[in-house]
């Protein structure tokens, strides 16, 4: 069976290891940001999960906001690489304008000069 086509931009549902830490676990959407030659050639996919705010929630320099079912956030600093099998279903594609807001913060976050 042919593997389905990944690419940079899409939102996926993806199972997230479990961890003893504060890293975000368990089902839930996730950005792909790794770019589609390597998603076409890799194994692995390069994501930010996306979790849901609350009442209250303030939204921080360091996350993108998106609305999916619910107001939610890009977690940027929590970027990780994930095994395309723990891929569910798509949700959708954002524009991009989303995506450059994400990699401007990538930028910050990593202190990337460029």
């Amino acid at each position: 069976m042919a593997e389905r086509l990944i690419r940079r931009g899409d939102i996926y549902w993806v199972d997230l290891p479990g961890s003893n830490g504060r890293e975000i676990k368990d089902k839930r959407p996730a950005l792909v940001v790794s770019n589609d030659r390597q998603n076409t050639a890799s194994p692995l996919i390069i994501i930010m999960p996306i979790t849901s705010l609350k009442e209250g929630d303030k939204v921080f320099s360091f996350q993108v906001p998106i609305t999916l079912e619910k107001k939610s956030v890009i977690l940027v600093d929590q970027i990780r690489t994930l095994d395309r099998d723990k891929f569910g279903d798509k949700i959708r594609k954002v524009d991009n304008g989303l995506m450059e807001e994400v990699e401007r913060k990538i930028h910050f976050v990593l202190s990337l000069k460029n």
